[in-house]
């Protein structure tokens, strides 16, 4: 394309470049253009090796660890192609790729960190988020309502969005469908003119499998740029294929074909390379594609590249982009992909989503059908992954989590056996592993000053005061209140030179600001403002309401609930609980046949009373009530996914609720392994503790049996592991205090031990760091296996911030809670015998 005598404009993936053309006076051609050869890369001199391209960093804004492997494809034409490419975050959850790590693929999802959908899309009761951008917000017309187009597209009405901070400069429409409630997808145009739509068609969509309208998050489908080329995405649903449905934790879930069991969606193949253009006669792109005429040419071969994505269905020596849907002659999947350790589930979206399968490859196909040396289907590159249960596969914490051990890139060069291949030296990966602590430490005299009893909560408790995120001995006596700073996360210097985390706190200091009530006389601390501070709060009485922490660790004047709650907060059938995801503490009721709840107002107080009906079989929902002295019943976060559950604890039975949100819950979850805490006639409901011990998110069970402290491990919310028994202490029994404390401040649980008896008064305290030094399941070493090694360095974000105000330079926003960031990097070359750190 040259439409200037002074240059050339060049088209690449739908952006105009425009590059300068130098006139040479040796040229004879009657145009003045003259092709020049193709430039040659010449081979580095020294050896050089090119890896795979993976790299690390550190997040400036979280201080996490962020790692990146690109995934092996084909360029497209004219720049149209997948980018793919691994990402791990030290801050992220499990995923279809392990512990931590995530495929960069957009999509467009309900928001749900400050409060769970309700899918009332008329009133935009629902924040949308774009993946890689900020919150989408509905575009608005100068008269102050929502823009909306029913007239471009026959049966559709157009809603706008823009992100709520403007840096993508596009055009985010969602189309609704008119005469279908569950067919909605959205659409974004780049300013390089490139389409993208997200949730074209049901199976690009994660939507409630027993409502389709409420469509939780819509993936990327289709992408096509303005000259007719294209990207197809294609997603694979769950079907419970091979899942073992005789364990317990599976009898809720429904038979194989329930199609409670298809919500969740794996990212299948990737076509790309069309030879027909797509556009329409008149050269302008279709609002939609001809998916029958689409899928006819891809069955031709008339799509040059296919990336497919291995779950273990297809086969292992000489795969085929159709081995998932190849059956045998009795009906059955020839390659059925085979379902992971670690299964999990997430509850967010007002639904069950569950992850039942892991990527075992990503194969990269090319379908040129007139080159003898390649043709139809032939396998070029993949990118293979290994991961933990591959290489320890009797490790007993394999099914807590699975993780990334190492990636490898394959080249494949088709032969008349088969195909030659050469691999790339792998990446791997090593992270912290969950080992329990044995070693009893002692806290210094110093520390346990004006400690003269044991802290059973009720004369003294842990109470992280100022929102921190280091909990501190709080004391009240004679109407005043004495606390005692935690410093512990503050490295001790030792005489060797080591440092290390010890417990240690400030000598008792006088709260001076403190409001005019007694927490022996009911208050109660609790955060109505979300914000990590905690307030404190005045339930009964004739005048209910709260003291709101400031910023001056004080607490700013009595403000009365505007909305008050006529329940008595006595009741043991009433707790607290976040129904709706937002982070404010709402209030739960059982009564008989109803659940009653009221939902929070922040400081306002809390709404009018919200009955839902239980359910008549206690297998589908929760039948019980709190004060049940047959039973004990929690509320605890037992599939990591940040809600708290409903949780009863029998000897030899563990099961639980899930939180759907709203006061909705669902099946019971009978986790499989379920401990037999202690003999029948000696089992003890008061000797149950429930903590999450390595900071993975899910809670963890631990027993104080008269023989020892007996610790569970939850396994993904599915099943518990062996029992560890800790036989450290003294003794254990009515006498002493034994808690589940984050002493050292840094996201992982301590047993604290500690007894009011004058026996133990020189050393009335005791704690064991469960999990050592370091917090499990963090990445701490990457080697290329070319030379380069990359080693990390953890620390909680408490250690800096008590450094910092220990410096006189504090912090102007605290984090509640402690955050793992990188504290050094360390970068190895074995080849040049350097060291970077």
């Amino acid at each position: 394309m040259n439409n200037n005598p002074n240059g050339s404009a060049t088209m690449r993936g739908g952006t105009v470049r425009k590059t300068e053309r130098t006139d040479n006076p040796s040229r004879s051609d009657a145009d003045g253009f003259t092709p020049k050869p193709p430039n040659v890369s010449l081979p580095k001199g020294g050896g050089a090796i090119r890896g795979m391209g993976e790299k690390f960093a550190a997040n400036p804004v979280t201080g996490t660890v962020s790692m990146t492997v690109p995934i092996a494809t084909s360029p497209g034409r004219s720049g149209i192609g997948p980018q793919l490419s691994i990402s791990y975050d030290s801050g992220a959850g499990n995923g279809p790729w392990g512990m931590g790590w995530s495929l960069s693929a957009p999509s467009i999802h309900r928001k749900t960190d400050k409060g769970l959908p309700r899918y009332l899309d008329t009133i935009e009761s629902d924040i949308f988020v774009l993946s890689g951008a900020e919150d989408l917000v509905p575009l608005i017309r100068p008269d102050g309502k929502r823009f909306e187009d029913r007239t471009s597209v026959t049966g559709f009405v157009i809603h706008r969005y823009r992100p709520r901070v403007e840096g993508l400069f596009a055009c985010i429409e969602r189309w609704s469908s008119v005469e279908h409630a569950e067919d909605v997808h959205w659409r974004s145009i780049t300013k390089d003119n490139l389409l993208t739509i997200y949730g074209r068609s049901p199976e690009s969509r994660i939507a409630d499998p027993l409502d389709p309208s409420r469509i939780f998050a819509w993936l990327i489908c289709e992408t096509r740029d303005d000259k007719g080329n294209a990207v197809l995405y294609r997603y694979k649903s769950e079907d419970g294929a091979r899942v073992d449905l005789g364990t317990a934790n599976e009898r809720n879930r429904g038979d194989r074909d329930d199609k409670r069991r298809r919500s969740n969606r794996y990212l299948k193949r990737i076509h790309y390379g069309n030879r027909q253009s797509l556009l329409d006669n008149a050269g302008k792109r279709p609002n939609f594609l001809d998916e029958p005429g689409i899928e006819d040419q891809i069955a031709n071969g008339d799509w040059m590249f296919e990336v497919v994505f291995d779950y273990g269905d297809h086969d292992v020596n000489d795969p085929q982009p159709n081995d998932d849907v190849q059956r045998g002659p009795d009906g059955t999947l020839t390659f059925p992909w085979t379902p992971r350790s670690d299964q999990f589930s997430a509850y967010r979206s007002g639904f069950e989503v569950r992850t039942s399968r892991i990527c075992q490859r990503v194969l990269m196909f090319h379908h040129f059908e007139g080159e003898a040396s390649v043709g139809r289907d032939c396998l070029v590159r993949s990118t293979d992954f290994t991961y933990s249960d591959e290489v320890h596969p009797k490790d007993v914490r394999n099914p807590v989590y699975t993780f990334l051990q190492s990636v490898t890139q394959t080249g494949y060069r088709r032969s008349t056996t088969g195909y030659d291949k050469r691999s790339l030296p792998p990446v791997e990966f090593e992270y912290t592993q969950p080992i329990v602590q044995d070693t009893v430490e002692d806290v210094d005299s110093t520390s346990l000053e004006n400690l003269p009893v044991g802290l059973d909560g009720s004369g003294y408790r842990w109470t992280d005061l100022h929102g921190e995120g280091i909990p501190g001995v709080l004391t009240e006596e004679a109407g005043a209140w004495f606390y005692k700073r935690n410093v512990s996360p503050i490295p001790q210097r030792q005489l060797d030179g080591r440092e290390v985390v010890k417990a240690k706190f400030f000598p008792q200091e006088v709260v001076a600001l403190k409001p005019n009530v007694m927490l022996s006389g009911g208050a109660e601390f609790m955060d109505f403002a979300s914000d990590g501070q905690p307030d404190v709060a005045v339930m009964d009485g004739p005048t209910p309401g709260l003291y709101e922490h400031d910023e001056a660790e004080g607490w700013q004047p009595f403000r009365p609930f505007q909305s008050r709650l006529n329940r008595n907060f006595d009741d043991p059938n009433l707790k607290l609980i976040d129904l709706d995801g937002d982070g404010h503490a709402d209030v739960l009721i059982t009564e008989n046949d109803s659940l009653v709840w009221h939902e929070s107002l922040a400081e306002e107080g809390f709404s009018s009373a919200r009955r839902v009906a239980k359910s008549l079989d206690e297998e589908e929902g929760p039948r019980i009530v709190f004060a049940d002295g047959t039973q004990s019943i929690y509320l605890a976060d037992m599939s990591g996914d940040g809600l708290s559950d409903i949780v009863r604890i029998r000897n030899g039975e563990v099961c639980y609720w899930p939180n759907l949100g709203y006061c909705r819950f669902g099946a019971k979850v009978t986790m499989d392994n379920s401990p037999w805490f202690d003999q029948v006639d000696q089992f003890n409901h008061k000797r149950l503790r429930l903590a999450d011990i390595d900071g993975s998110g899910t809670t963890d069970l631990i027993y104080l049996h008269a023989d020892g402290v007996r610790v569970y491990f939850n396994q993904s919310g599915n099943s518990w592991g062996r029992p560890q028994q800790l036989n450290v202490f003294p003794r254990v029994d009515n006498a002493v205090s034994i808690m589940p404390v984050d002493l050292l401040g840094n996201g992982t649980a301590c047993l604290v031990w500690s007894s009011p008896l004058p026996g133990d008064s020189r050393r009335q305290m005791r704690y064991v760091n469960l999990m050592g030094d370091r917090k499990p399941h963090l990445l701490v070493k990457i080697s290329n296996n070319l030379g380069a090694e990359t080693r990390v360095e953890y620390a909680p974000s408490t250690k800096f911030y008590l450094q910092d105000k220990l410096a006189g330079t504090p912090w102007i926003t605290r984090l509640p809670f402690p955050v793992h960031v990188v504290e050094r990097v360390v970068t190895i070359d074995h080849v040049s015998r350097n060291r970077f750190a």
